[in-house]
């Protein structure tokens, strides 16, 4: 079946809907468009409105649900860190899974590690992994990088902490390693103070997206050097990298691709790991829907 993809983007008709995940913690999402089911769960420094252009690009057949994961909107919030495990944002996806009947579901970054848990425990769920954050196979200094990240965060210190987490995942322009710390802590402390103003449907403020980095980066080191469990996925699956992505993300995406012989592989050319975003954000969410389209369909048609 060929499908089209829409060319009027809009995120006008996202209604609003919470879910209970396992905890009892109430989940927000917002749904878009007619057809199968699709989840949508975000990466770190996102929310539900990060992925807005995406949903309405697949809204002509899919129906899209954009998940927001805790700590943003009316999502509830995480447990303190030191009782946090990744089976809780797992459990908060599987709730919207079952609540919309979806048959597929589309994790990016963390929360394409997120989304590969999900898949493991439901093995007729398609997955679609846009770049997850794996680290395999010495790909990323990681210790090193929490070493400095993990008591930052513990006192608190935010524009510290965030800083780490730009330089340590690779984030951002490369100039930016030249800068002096303090002028980018003091750079970020400056943004986390702005008013962003209103927020669009399944926005966060910057402090909320701050508060959560712990948690996503918790999630990348629990699944470090553990990336062969996903051979055990049993769906159909796509995995999706860029072209200009760091080095360590184009490296899960090709592991998992020999992991899994059956896995459809695409490379989304001209840009980075913001693919999956808002055009004003940097992404190309007509092409990245185009490419979501083209490989499930290739895939059920097996």
């Amino acid at each position: 079946m060929s499908r089209t993809v829409s060319t009027a983007p809009s995120t006008d008709q996202l209604t609003s809907h919470l879910v209970s995940s396992e905890d009892g913690t109430p989940i927000e999402y917002f749904s878009t468009g007619t057809g199968p089911g699709l989840v949508i769960v975000h990466g770190t420094m996102q929310s539900a409105a990060s992925q807005g252009e995406l949903a309405a690009a697949l809204a002509g057949t899919f129906t899209v649900h954009l998940v927001n994961r805790r700590g943003r909107g009316r999502s509830g919030a995480y447990p303190a860190l030191d009782r946090y495990d990744l089976a809780v944002d797992v459990a908060d996806v599987a709730a919207v899974v079952a609540a919309t009947g979806s048959t597929a579901v589309l994790g990016i970054s963390s929360g394409g590690i997120i989304a590969a848990e999900v898949a493991l425990a439901h093995p007729g769920l398609a997955v679609v992994l846009f770049e997850p954050a794996l680290v395999a196979d010495g790909s990323l200094d990681l210790d090193a990088f929490l070493r400095r990240f993990e008591p930052e965060a513990a006192r608190g210190d935010v524009p510290a902490y965030m800083v780490t987490a730009l330089l340590g995942t690779q984030m951002g322009p490369g100039f930016l390693r030249f800068f002096p710390r303090r002028m980018l802590e003091s750079s970020t402390r400056k943004m986390l103070a702005k008013d962003a103003g209103a927020l669009p449907a399944g926005g966060a403020t910057m402090g909320e997206l701050a508060a959560a980095v712990p948690y996503d980066m918790r999630i990348v080191a629990q699944r470090a050097d553990r990336i062969a469990d996903y051979a055990a996925i049993r769906g159909p699956v796509l995995l999706l990298t860029a072209e200009k992505s760091p080095a360590y993300l184009r490296h899960a995406v090709t592991r998992l691709g020999e992991l899994l012989p059956g896995a459809r592989v695409a490379t989304i050319p001209g840009t980075g790991h913001s693919a999956t975003q808002n055009r004003k954000d940097g992404g190309k969410p007509e092409v990245v829907a185009a490419l979501v389209q083209e490989g499930l369909d290739a895939l059920q048609a097996r």
